[in-house]
Parts: C-alpha cells; sequence; structure tokens
C-alpha cells in the first residue's frame, strides 16, 4: 500500500514538473520570436 501512495506521489510530481517546463518553454521561445522579429511597417504602393 505505501508503495502505492509514492508511486503517486512521485507520477503527480513529475507531470507537474512537465507542465511547469513546458509552460517556460512556450513563454520563452514567444520571448525570443520578439526579440529575433522587429517591428517593421510594411508599405504597399
Amino acid at each position: 500500500m505505501k508503495q502505492n501512495v509514492w508511486t503517486r506521489i512521485v507520477a503527480i510530481i513529475l507531470v507537474a514538473l512537465l507542465l511547469w517546463w513546458l509552460f517556460w518553454a512556450i513563454l520563452i521561445d514567444e520571448d525570443e520570436k520578439q526579440m529575433e522579429l522587429p517591428e517593421t511597417e510594411v508599405i504597399v504602393e
């Protein structure tokens, strides 16, 4: 029984860390995209 409880705790921690990592990866990726692409105006004649 104790092993089952610890397995669940570890699984929850791993899922939480994965979601946290994905959250930060998305934020960092968006920041890099904003830094790479300066805002320019497109003039169509």
